[in-house]
């Protein structure tokens, strides 16, 4: 494999490209969404948006996977994992061996959660913090299968604080959309 092929303006065009490829669908269903959610806000009451809550779970856990790929992708070239006898467990292994990597893999995913919980308040437009709070349920549903199936190579109290972190942060993003909205009427005023 040529030594130039992973260079960084190789994983920035990957990074694009994969955007461009899930990016344009997911904003088509996200417009779909936030249309749908507006012929149901008339029901008094309601203090959820299921499209927003579901759409923001979604985006949390595609844009987390989307965005771990160029640091799976450097971890195959520099450590070679695929050849070790665990084989895609050795990728886990090597972010988890290298404090920046795992630093990194944690900003993404926990990042990632702040856009879900924004992007659910957004969608939901009442109730931000909630509505946001709520959108981690699949980063929670996968945590807690994670941890029941033993799949992951932590120790059980990281898995305990990382299950807690996701809608700790989901919630954030609602709040910090609250504040914008906020923001904006206070401004228009």
């Amino acid at each position: 494999m040529p030594e130039g092929f992973f260079s960084p303006w190789h994983l920035l065009l990957l990074v694009v490209v994969a955007l461009i490829i899930f990016g344009i669908p997911l904003l088509i269903l996200f417009l779909l969404a936030r249309w749908l959610d507006k012929r149901l806000q008339g029901r008094p009451g309601l203090r959820v948006s299921i499209l927003g809550i579901a759409s923001g779970g979604i985006a949390d856990v595609v844009l987390s996977n989307l965005l771990a790929i160029p640091v799976v992708i450097y971890v195959i070239v520099k450590y070679d994992p695929l050849h070790s006898p665990n084989g895609a467990a050795a990728i886990a292994s090597s972010i988890h061996s290298s404090p920046w990597l795992y630093g990194l893999q944690l900003t993404i995913g926990l990042g990632c959660s702040v856009l879900g919980g924004y992007f659910a308040a957004w969608i939901a437009k009442h109730d931000e913090p909630l509505n946001g709070l709520l959108s981690s349920f699949l980063c929670v549903a996968i945590g807690v299968y994670s941890v029941f199936s033993g799949k992951d190579s932590q120790p059980l109290l990281i898995q305990i604080i990382l299950l807690a972190a996701a809608p700790a942060f989901a919630f954030l993003g609602g709040y910090f959309r609250q504040s914008q909205r906020r923001l904006g009427r206070t401004l228009a005023q």
